[in-house]
Protein backbone atom coordinates (compact mmCIF):
# COMPACT_ATOMS: atom_id res chain seq x y z
CA UNK A 1 0.00 0.00 0.00
CA UNK A 2 1.31 3.55 -0.94
CA UNK A 3 2.56 5.56 1.43
CA UNK A 4 -0.15 8.18 2.96
CA UNK A 5 0.09 11.90 4.49
CA UNK A 6 -0.16 12.32 8.19
CA UNK A 7 -3.51 12.66 10.02
CA UNK A 8 -4.74 15.34 12.35
CA UNK A 9 -7.25 14.33 15.16
CA UNK A 10 -10.72 14.22 13.93
CA UNK A 11 -13.28 12.08 12.27
CA UNK A 12 -13.20 10.76 8.73
CA UNK A 13 -16.23 8.44 7.41
CA UNK A 14 -15.00 6.02 4.27
CA UNK A 15 -18.39 5.23 2.04
CA UNK A 16 -17.12 3.06 -0.35
CA UNK A 17 -19.29 3.04 -3.13
CA UNK A 18 -20.35 1.01 -6.56
CA UNK A 19 -23.50 1.76 -8.55
CA UNK A 20 -24.85 3.59 -4.97
CA UNK A 21 -26.21 6.42 -6.26
CA UNK A 22 -29.83 5.22 -5.10
CA UNK A 23 -28.32 3.96 -1.72
CA UNK A 24 -26.19 6.95 -0.98
CA UNK A 25 -30.06 9.12 -1.61
CA UNK A 26 -31.45 7.01 1.25
CA UNK A 27 -28.82 6.64 3.64
CA UNK A 28 -26.17 9.44 3.14
CA UNK A 29 -28.50 12.10 4.92
CA UNK A 30 -28.39 9.92 8.19
CA UNK A 31 -24.68 10.01 7.86
CA UNK A 32 -24.64 14.15 7.55
CA UNK A 33 -26.73 14.41 10.76
CA UNK A 34 -24.10 11.62 12.65
CA UNK A 35 -21.55 13.74 11.60
CA UNK A 36 -22.80 16.96 12.52
CA UNK A 37 -23.60 15.60 15.89
CA UNK A 38 -20.46 14.05 16.62
CA UNK A 39 -18.80 17.22 15.53
CA UNK A 40 -21.23 19.36 17.97
CA UNK A 41 -20.15 16.45 21.02
CA UNK A 42 -16.51 16.00 20.67
CA UNK A 43 -15.49 19.24 19.48
CA UNK A 44 -13.49 17.93 16.76
CA UNK A 45 -13.29 18.55 12.82
CA UNK A 46 -15.19 15.95 10.36
CA UNK A 47 -15.01 14.82 6.91
CA UNK A 48 -17.73 12.67 4.84
CA UNK A 49 -15.61 10.91 1.39
CA UNK A 50 -17.31 8.33 -0.77
CA UNK A 51 -14.73 5.87 -2.71
CA UNK A 52 -16.51 5.46 -5.71
CA UNK A 53 -15.39 2.37 -7.49
CA UNK A 54 -15.72 3.19 -11.29
CA UNK A 55 -19.70 3.40 -10.64
CA UNK A 56 -21.79 4.03 -14.17
CA UNK A 57 -24.78 5.63 -12.54
CA UNK A 58 -23.08 9.31 -12.26
CA UNK A 59 -22.49 9.17 -8.10
CA UNK A 60 -19.62 11.92 -8.36
CA UNK A 61 -21.96 14.80 -10.35
CA UNK A 62 -25.27 13.60 -8.00
CA UNK A 63 -22.95 14.42 -5.24
CA UNK A 64 -21.55 17.31 -6.21
CA UNK A 65 -25.36 18.46 -6.88
CA UNK A 66 -26.82 17.45 -4.05
CA UNK A 67 -24.35 17.27 -0.97
CA UNK A 68 -21.38 19.42 -2.01
CA UNK A 69 -19.60 19.06 1.44
CA UNK A 70 -18.77 15.55 0.54
CA UNK A 71 -15.59 14.71 -0.87
CA UNK A 72 -15.92 12.31 -4.01
CA UNK A 73 -12.91 10.43 -6.16
CA UNK A 74 -13.61 7.90 -8.07
CA UNK A 75 -11.27 5.15 -9.69
CA UNK A 76 -11.27 5.10 -13.30
CA UNK A 77 -11.75 0.88 -13.64
CA UNK A 78 -13.55 -1.34 -11.05
CA UNK A 79 -11.25 -2.54 -8.29
CA UNK A 80 -13.73 -4.33 -5.79
CA UNK A 81 -14.55 -3.57 -2.01
CA UNK A 82 -11.08 -3.70 -0.35
CA UNK A 83 -9.06 -1.76 -2.53
CA UNK A 84 -12.23 1.12 -2.76
CA UNK A 85 -11.75 0.93 1.28
CA UNK A 86 -8.08 1.18 1.52
CA UNK A 87 -8.10 4.40 -1.16
CA UNK A 88 -10.60 5.77 0.83
CA UNK A 89 -8.50 5.07 4.00
CA UNK A 90 -5.11 6.98 2.44
CA UNK A 91 -7.09 9.98 1.08
CA UNK A 92 -8.55 10.62 4.67
CA UNK A 93 -7.83 13.44 6.13
CA UNK A 94 -8.36 12.59 10.05
CA UNK A 95 -6.80 9.86 13.00
CA UNK A 96 -10.08 7.81 13.28
CA UNK A 97 -11.44 6.33 9.87
CA UNK A 98 -15.30 4.91 10.02
CA UNK A 99 -15.67 2.80 7.24
CA UNK A 100 -19.58 2.76 6.65
CA UNK A 101 -21.46 0.67 3.61
CA UNK A 102 -23.78 3.30 1.18
CA UNK A 103 -25.97 0.70 2.38
CA UNK A 104 -26.17 2.08 5.96
CA UNK A 105 -28.28 4.50 8.43
CA UNK A 106 -26.30 5.87 11.69
CA UNK A 107 -28.54 7.54 14.70
CA UNK A 108 -26.70 10.89 16.07
CA UNK A 109 -25.13 9.15 18.54
CA UNK A 110 -23.57 6.40 16.37
CA UNK A 111 -20.04 7.97 15.93
CA UNK A 112 -19.34 9.88 18.93
CA UNK A 113 -19.21 7.03 21.20
CA UNK A 114 -17.21 5.17 19.58
CA UNK A 115 -14.53 7.45 19.18
CA UNK A 116 -13.42 7.22 23.11
CA UNK A 117 -12.17 3.90 22.50
CA UNK A 118 -9.80 4.52 20.25
CA UNK A 119 -7.43 6.53 23.46
CA UNK A 120 -6.50 2.94 24.42
CA UNK A 121 -3.21 2.75 22.63
CA UNK A 122 -3.54 -0.93 21.77
CA UNK A 123 -7.06 -0.58 20.24
CA UNK A 124 -7.13 -1.28 16.65
CA UNK A 125 -10.50 -1.10 15.73
CA UNK A 126 -14.19 -0.64 17.98
CA UNK A 127 -17.89 -1.16 16.44
CA UNK A 128 -21.23 -1.62 17.81
CA UNK A 129 -24.86 -3.38 17.44
CA UNK A 130 -25.61 -4.01 13.44
CA UNK A 131 -29.77 -3.95 13.41
CA UNK A 132 -31.11 -5.54 10.21
CA UNK A 133 -32.72 -2.10 8.31
CA UNK A 134 -35.92 -4.36 7.36
CA UNK A 135 -37.21 -5.86 10.43
CA UNK A 136 -35.30 -4.23 13.42
CA UNK A 137 -33.69 -7.45 14.20
CA UNK A 138 -30.13 -7.17 16.18
CA UNK A 139 -27.77 -9.02 13.51
CA UNK A 140 -24.37 -8.23 14.83
CA UNK A 141 -22.11 -7.77 18.34
CA UNK A 142 -19.91 -9.31 19.80
CA UNK A 143 -18.40 -12.08 17.63
CA UNK A 144 -16.99 -15.07 19.54
CA UNK A 145 -14.22 -17.50 17.89
CA UNK A 146 -14.05 -21.28 18.03
CA UNK A 147 -12.04 -23.35 16.04
CA UNK A 148 -13.75 -26.78 15.22
CA UNK A 149 -14.37 -29.03 12.49
CA UNK A 150 -11.75 -27.85 10.53
CA UNK A 151 -12.61 -24.25 10.68
CA UNK A 152 -12.91 -20.85 12.42
CA UNK A 153 -16.53 -19.99 13.87
CA UNK A 154 -16.64 -16.07 13.44
CA UNK A 155 -21.16 -16.33 13.68
CA UNK A 156 -21.09 -17.04 17.51
CA UNK A 157 -22.10 -13.40 19.35
CA UNK A 158 -22.93 -11.55 22.20
CA UNK A 159 -24.74 -8.25 23.29
CA UNK A 160 -24.91 -6.26 25.90
CA UNK A 161 -28.29 -4.26 26.24
CA UNK A 162 -27.50 -0.46 25.97
CA UNK A 163 -29.81 0.51 28.77
CA UNK A 164 -27.27 -1.40 30.85
CA UNK A 165 -25.45 0.34 33.35
CA UNK A 166 -21.92 0.47 31.98
CA UNK A 167 -19.60 -2.52 31.51
CA UNK A 168 -17.20 -2.86 33.96
CA UNK A 169 -14.33 -3.06 30.85
CA UNK A 170 -14.82 -2.81 26.97
CA UNK A 171 -16.50 -5.94 25.74
CA UNK A 172 -13.88 -7.19 22.74
CA UNK A 173 -14.92 -8.71 19.29
CA UNK A 174 -12.95 -11.23 17.25
CA UNK A 175 -13.62 -9.06 14.35
CA UNK A 176 -16.05 -5.96 13.28
CA UNK A 177 -17.72 -5.44 10.13
CA UNK A 178 -15.70 -3.85 7.58
CA UNK A 179 -19.33 -1.80 6.48
CA UNK A 180 -20.09 0.09 9.95
CA UNK A 181 -16.51 0.21 12.02
CA UNK A 182 -14.21 2.64 13.41
CA UNK A 183 -10.25 2.27 12.66
CA UNK A 184 -7.36 3.83 13.76
CA UNK A 185 -6.11 5.60 10.76
CA UNK A 186 -2.58 4.32 11.55
CA UNK A 187 -2.37 1.18 12.67
CA UNK A 188 -4.86 0.46 9.83
CA UNK A 189 -2.50 1.73 7.40
CA UNK A 190 0.54 0.05 8.72
CA UNK A 191 -1.47 -3.16 9.15
CA UNK A 192 -1.81 -2.86 5.25
CA UNK A 193 -5.10 -2.18 5.41
CA UNK A 194 -7.90 -4.72 3.49
CA UNK A 195 -6.15 -7.61 1.96
CA UNK A 196 -6.85 -6.57 -1.82
CA UNK A 197 -6.51 -10.43 -2.97
CA UNK A 198 -9.92 -10.46 -1.50
CA UNK A 199 -10.85 -8.34 -4.09
CA UNK A 200 -14.02 -8.13 -4.92
CA UNK A 201 -15.61 -8.80 -1.61
CA UNK A 202 -15.90 -11.21 1.27
CA UNK A 203 -14.02 -11.91 4.36
CA UNK A 204 -11.32 -9.05 4.10
CA UNK A 205 -13.07 -7.64 7.50
CA UNK A 206 -11.93 -10.86 9.05
CA UNK A 207 -8.64 -10.77 8.24
CA UNK A 208 -7.43 -7.60 9.03
CA UNK A 209 -8.94 -7.99 12.49
CA UNK A 210 -6.79 -11.82 12.41
CA UNK A 211 -4.07 -9.54 11.55
CA UNK A 212 -4.40 -7.10 13.94
CA UNK A 213 -4.84 -9.19 17.12
CA UNK A 214 -1.97 -11.43 16.27
CA UNK A 215 -0.07 -8.53 16.21
CA UNK A 216 -0.81 -7.25 19.49
CA UNK A 217 -3.85 -4.96 18.79
CA UNK A 218 -7.30 -5.05 20.19
CA UNK A 219 -10.97 -4.65 18.75
CA UNK A 220 -13.57 -3.16 20.93
CA UNK A 221 -17.45 -3.34 21.06
CA UNK A 222 -19.73 -0.57 21.56
CA UNK A 223 -23.16 -1.21 22.75
CA UNK A 224 -24.80 2.53 22.83
CA UNK A 225 -23.71 2.74 18.79
CA UNK A 226 -26.31 1.21 16.37
CA UNK A 227 -26.48 1.01 13.18
CA UNK A 228 -28.94 0.10 10.33
CA UNK A 229 -27.95 -2.17 7.90
CA UNK A 230 -29.78 -3.12 4.55
CA UNK A 231 -28.34 -6.12 3.91
CA UNK A 232 -26.78 -7.21 0.52
CA UNK A 233 -28.10 -4.19 -1.38
CA UNK A 234 -25.21 -3.94 -3.63
CA UNK A 235 -23.86 -7.81 -3.47
CA UNK A 236 -26.58 -9.68 -3.39
CA UNK A 237 -28.81 -7.35 -6.19
CA UNK A 238 -25.77 -7.64 -8.67
CA UNK A 239 -24.46 -11.21 -8.46
CA UNK A 240 -25.49 -14.75 -7.97
CA UNK A 241 -25.37 -16.66 -5.10
CA UNK A 242 -23.52 -19.26 -6.66
CA UNK A 243 -20.82 -16.94 -7.46
CA UNK A 244 -20.83 -15.33 -4.15
CA UNK A 245 -20.57 -18.15 -1.99
CA UNK A 246 -17.63 -19.52 -4.20
CA UNK A 247 -16.02 -15.81 -3.70
CA UNK A 248 -16.71 -16.24 0.19
CA UNK A 249 -15.49 -19.28 0.69
CA UNK A 250 -12.39 -19.06 -1.28
CA UNK A 251 -11.90 -16.00 0.71
CA UNK A 252 -12.46 -18.14 4.02
CA UNK A 253 -9.91 -20.21 2.91
CA UNK A 254 -6.97 -18.02 2.28
CA UNK A 255 -8.19 -16.40 5.50
CA UNK A 256 -7.24 -19.88 7.45
CA UNK A 257 -4.27 -20.55 5.34
CA UNK A 258 -2.68 -17.13 6.50
CA UNK A 259 -3.82 -17.35 9.79
CA UNK A 260 -3.98 -21.25 11.44
CA UNK A 261 -1.54 -21.62 14.10
CA UNK A 262 -0.49 -25.70 14.55
CA UNK A 263 -0.34 -28.45 12.06
CA UNK A 264 -3.19 -29.86 14.21
CA UNK A 265 -5.37 -26.80 13.10
CA UNK A 266 -4.06 -27.81 9.46
CA UNK A 267 -4.64 -31.15 9.90
CA UNK A 268 -8.51 -30.84 10.93
CA UNK A 269 -8.80 -27.90 8.31
CA UNK A 270 -7.87 -30.09 5.56
CA UNK A 271 -9.17 -33.37 6.43
CA UNK A 272 -12.96 -31.28 6.37
CA UNK A 273 -12.09 -29.68 3.67
CA UNK A 274 -11.17 -32.73 1.71
CA UNK A 275 -14.61 -34.68 3.10
CA UNK A 276 -16.49 -31.06 1.86
CA UNK A 277 -14.99 -31.60 -1.61
CA UNK A 278 -15.88 -35.44 -1.96
CA UNK A 279 -19.82 -34.85 -0.69
CA UNK A 280 -20.90 -31.77 -1.98
CA UNK A 281 -21.06 -32.76 -5.71
CA UNK A 282 -23.50 -35.19 -4.11
CA UNK A 283 -25.72 -32.18 -3.17
CA UNK A 284 -25.28 -30.46 -6.55
CA UNK A 285 -23.18 -27.88 -4.74
CA UNK A 286 -20.58 -26.14 -6.64
CA UNK A 287 -19.32 -23.84 -4.80
CA UNK A 288 -16.62 -25.60 -2.50
CA UNK A 289 -14.68 -27.36 -5.77
CA UNK A 290 -14.71 -23.37 -7.94
CA UNK A 291 -13.79 -22.09 -4.21
CA UNK A 292 -10.78 -24.69 -4.01
CA UNK A 293 -9.26 -23.81 -7.52
CA UNK A 294 -9.21 -20.77 -7.37
CA UNK A 295 -8.01 -20.85 -3.89
CA UNK A 296 -5.13 -22.90 -5.25
CA UNK A 297 -3.94 -20.72 -8.25
CA UNK A 298 -3.17 -17.71 -5.64
CA UNK A 299 -1.34 -19.85 -3.17
CA UNK A 300 2.02 -18.43 -4.24
CA UNK A 301 0.84 -14.87 -2.93
CA UNK A 302 -0.89 -16.50 0.15
CA UNK A 303 2.23 -18.26 1.70
CA UNK A 304 4.15 -15.29 1.06
CA UNK A 305 1.86 -13.28 3.38
CA UNK A 306 1.70 -16.31 5.65
CA UNK A 307 5.62 -15.89 5.65
CA UNK A 308 5.22 -12.16 6.11
CA UNK A 309 2.40 -12.39 9.54
CA UNK A 310 4.21 -14.93 11.04
CA UNK A 311 7.70 -13.05 11.27
CA UNK A 312 5.40 -10.11 12.70
CA UNK A 313 3.19 -12.35 15.34
CA UNK A 314 2.95 -11.60 18.94
CA UNK A 315 -0.24 -13.74 19.51
CA UNK A 316 -1.59 -16.68 18.95
CA UNK A 317 -4.86 -17.19 17.52
CA UNK A 318 -5.58 -20.08 20.77
CA UNK A 319 -5.20 -17.28 23.16
CA UNK A 320 -7.54 -14.96 21.17
CA UNK A 321 -10.23 -17.55 21.50
CA UNK A 322 -9.57 -18.17 25.26
CA UNK A 323 -9.68 -14.06 26.01
CA UNK A 324 -12.86 -14.07 23.91
CA UNK A 325 -14.42 -17.09 25.16
CA UNK A 326 -13.72 -15.69 29.03
CA UNK A 327 -16.61 -12.71 28.52
CA UNK A 328 -19.44 -15.54 27.94
CA UNK A 329 -19.32 -15.45 32.23
CA UNK A 330 -19.86 -11.53 32.33
CA UNK A 331 -23.44 -10.31 33.70
CA UNK A 332 -24.02 -7.69 31.38
CA UNK A 333 -23.57 -10.59 28.24
CA UNK A 334 -26.66 -11.96 26.58
CA UNK A 335 -26.22 -14.94 23.96
CA UNK A 336 -27.47 -13.82 20.63
CA UNK A 337 -29.44 -15.92 18.22
CA UNK A 338 -31.87 -15.16 15.68
CA UNK A 339 -34.48 -16.56 17.69
CA UNK A 340 -34.08 -14.99 20.98
CA UNK A 341 -32.53 -11.63 19.18
CA UNK A 342 -33.89 -8.17 20.32
CA UNK A 343 -35.76 -6.18 17.80
CA UNK A 344 -36.06 -1.96 17.73
CA UNK A 345 -37.66 -0.02 15.52
CA UNK A 346 -35.79 2.17 13.12
CA UNK A 347 -35.42 5.47 14.22
CA UNK A 348 -34.40 6.91 10.56
CA UNK A 349 -36.75 7.90 8.20
CA UNK A 350 -35.41 7.60 4.51
CA UNK A 351 -36.11 10.93 2.39
CA UNK A 352 -38.92 10.59 0.05
CA UNK A 353 -37.35 10.31 -3.75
Amino acid sequence: MPAAPASSPGLSVVIPSWEGRALLQKFLPSVVQSVDAFQSTCSLPAEIFVADDASSDDTPAWLRAHFPSVRCESSPTRCGFAPTVNRGVRAARYSAVYVVNNDVALEPHTLSSLLPHLSDPLVFAVTGQVYDFASGLLRGAVQLARFRRGFLGIHERLYVNASDSSPSAPFLTLWASGGSTLFDREKFLALGGFEELFAPFGWEDVEICLRAWKQGFTIHYEPRSSIWHQFSSTIGSRHSRRHVRAVYERNRLWAHWMHLDTPRQFAAHFSILFLKLLADPFAFRWETWSAFLQALRGLSNIRARRRDLLARRRVLLTSVQQLLAAQVHRPEAHPLHEETAPTRPCPYSPPQP
